[in-house]
């Protein structure tokens, strides 16, 4: 498939759902999406699991304590 063949599918494609495509535009979008199951992915998960700095639980405390929503004791 030329270059120019592929952008006119491109182009035919933008904005339309899966289900609307045509085959011809389907399989390029097939080839051209990353479905994200690479390497990165892992990365990616890593730092979703990292933890907060408890700075930001002392910001946030103070900030509603500040505005008298914190009931103190």
């Amino acid at each position: 498939m030329t270059d120019k063949k592929k952008q006119a599918l491109r182009n035919s494609m933008a904005g339309k759902k899966v289900s609307e495509m045509t085959a011809q535009e389907r399989e390029l979008f097939d080839q051209e999406f990353q479905y994200g199951l690479s390497d990165t992915t892992q990365i990616k998960r890593a730092a979703l699991k990292s933890k907060l700095p408890s700075k930001a639980k002392d910001l946030t405390m103070g900030f509603l304590s500040r505005m008298n929503l914190i009931v103190r004791k």
